[in-house]
């Protein structure tokens, strides 16, 4: 029985070498979080796998970014995002994401004056805008940022804000009989969520943050998964007997019609309310609230003629209305916006390029490439430029 044993134990090891040697990392990202539901695991990197394989590294907060100190240096502006897999950004690499983009292009504002610019990155893969709002009272705001950059994403976002879409064990704002945001945190009080926060959590995540074996059977039982998954969303969507081409799974087509049942309605306004908190918290803090809508790969095809069989299918007279409908309500409450699609739809159509996908099966699908994020980026820049310029009475230095 010992020999056998050891046998194991032995080519257990020289499997866990051989991965360390040939750099194969699969760790976990992030893990249940108290008050966070998850949040990124400091300082876990490896290799990110889904659209594309890409090295990603989470700095000390668990976010996917550089370090940066909590204490702001003089004469620096600082601009924090939040957001969700779009920010993550896993897609590219760090200098391509789109706020590292942006962080460069800034530098030539003239109304910077001898201030440098610091963009910091405070996003999670899967987030709405209530969790977003979470992290960003928690990690966010004690950077002391001077704005803050909420990346809105009207494909899944507003599905993720309330449970009458999305019923999972997340946190939720809700209005209570009296018309007051009240936020839910009841997912916190379940025995999974409690056991994985404490030492059985402590054990698992050290062990397969220090075992690249572990981090491998658990990356492929995933992967299966994740196949098996999608397999099955596919066979129940043709099994409906709709046209697939335009959507994407994970992002909703509801979004593109006014809103008609309660679900829809409640998502609308819940969403809404989030975001006016944000806005007063952020300006609590003596900083200014950016409201940026990204966009879905349907709205910035550079097909038109695919964008209009997907408004037709799906009974929408325009692919931006979730992008005009809250630019109007950023504007009716005072918050800066910025709309991207129609600007990636121009340039994606006149230069016969998707800003969306990477090579594989689904072209044109999925989270934004390079382009997207470099496109995003600039038009980030150039907007928080003249915002900075303006006598708006925005809050321009530290």
């Amino acid at each position: 029985m010992g020999a056998p044993i050891l046998a194991l134990a032995l080519g257990l090891l020289v499997v866990e070498g051989a991965l360390r040697l040939a750099n194969v990392a699969y760790p976990a990202w992030d893990r249940p979080t108290p008050g966070l539901r998850e949040w990124g695991i400091p300082h876990a990197e490896g290799w990110a796998v889904g659209e594309t394989r890409t090295w990603v590294a989470l700095n000390s907060q668990g976010a996917r970014d550089v370090e940066h100190a909590i204490e702001k240096p003089p004469d620096t502006l600082r601009i924090v995002v939040v957001g969700d897999s779009y920010a993550a950004a896993f897609e590219v690499e760090l200098e391509e994401a789109f706020w590292s983009v942006a962080e460069r292009a800034l530098e030539a504002c003239p109304a910077l004056g001898d201030r440098r610019v610091e963009m910091i990155n405070v996003s999670k893969r899967g987030y709405g805008t209530t969790e977003e709002l979470l992290a960003l009272r928690r990690i966010g705001l004690p950077y002391d940022p001077d704005w803050v950059v909420l990346a809105f994403l009207t494909g899944n976002d507003f599905r993720n804000n309330t449970r009458a879409l999305k019923d999972s064990d997340r946190p939720y704002f809700e209005y209570d009989e009296n018309g007051a945001l009240v936020l839910d945190e009841s997912y916190a009080e379940e025995a999974d969520f409690r056991r994985w926060t404490g030492l059985p959590g402590d054990l698992w995540y050290g062990l397969l943050r220090h075992s690249r074996l572990l981090q491998t059977l658990r990356h492929v039982q995933r992967r299966v998964e994740t196949a098996i998954e999608l397999a099955r969303l596919e066979s129940e969507s043709e099994g409906e007997g709709g046209e697939s081409e335009g959507s994407e799974l994970g992002l909703d087509d509801g979004i593109y019609r006014e809103p008609e049942d309660p679900a829809w309605r409640s998502a609308w306004r819940i969403t809404e309310g989030v975001i006016r908190r944000m806005r007063d918290e952020v300006r609590a803090e003596g900083a200014e609230l950016l409201l940026m809508t990204l966009s879905n790969a349907i709205q910035v095809h550079p097909d038109p003629e695919r964008r209009r069989r997907h408004a037709e299918r799906v009974g929408a007279e325009d692919l931006f209305y979730p992008d005009r409908r809250l630019q109007a309500f950023a504007e009716a409450e005072g918050i800066a916006s910025l709309v991207l699609a129609p600007e990636l739809q121009e340039w994606a159509e006149r230069e016969a390029t998707c800003v969306h996908g990477f090579p594989g099966p689904w072209r044109c699908q999925g989270h934004w490439n390079a382009e997207g994020h470099r496109l995003a980026g600039e038009r980030l820049a150039r907007k928080l430029c003249a915002e900075l310029g303006s006598a708006g009475g925005r809050r321009s230095s530290p």
